[in-house]
């Protein structure tokens, strides 16, 4: 498969959730679809376009990206807590504990970006389009992807700490 042809593919994709009546966002789309007279993928260019902007010249580009971290996958969360996924071919337990498991490993890389953050935020402060770099790397973490980067950080640094480092010796001491 030719670059070009998976490309396509990721756009006809991209086009199909967008023209997806039963997405949250179609009615906003289908406004601005109105108002702009572009279709959905260039508006959703173009509105990637403007928060990129943001994001390098914006003084609220922390709080956009902490918006961006928290708001989809908090929603997420609650709609699973609420009703388990039936989009899975197997069965419907096992579904539901995958998925939620999903959603954990979310949280806790989240919450080792958050504390790493903390502790180097002098020197992040500095990072020329850190915010921007924060918010790709956000929305690649809660990826509908099966190896998305939680699942991968949770894997390759998260759990190791926990198994082999200071927090695996002080949670076995407590625990």
């Amino acid at each position: 498969m030719t670059t070009a042809t998976k490309i396509e593919l990721v756009r006809n994709i991209i086009d199909e959730a967008l023209n997806d009546r039963s997405k949250p966002w179609d009615a906003a789309f289908r406004r601005a679809e109105a108002l702009t007279g572009l279709p959905r993928f260039k508006v959703l260019l173009c509105v990637i376009l403007f928060t990129s902007v943001l994001f390098v010249y914006g003084a609220s580009a922390e709080l956009m990206s902490n918006a961006i971290g928290l708001v989809y996958p908090a929603v997420t969360t609650v709609s699973l807590m609420v009703s388990p996924p039936v989009w899975r071919k197997y069965d419907l337990v096992t579904a539901a504990a995958e998925a939620r498991n999903e959603k954990y490993t979310y949280w806790m890389t989240f919450a080792a970006m958050l504390i790493v953050e903390t502790l180097c935020r002098p020197i992040l402060r500095f990072v020329p389009l850190y915010q921007m770099c924060r918010t790709w790397f956000l929305i690649w973490c809660f990826a509908p992807i099966r190896r998305n980067g939680s699942a991968f950080i949770y894997d390759a640094v998260i759990r190791p700490c926990f198994e082999h480092g200071v927090v695996g010796l002080i949670s076995n001491k407590l625990f």
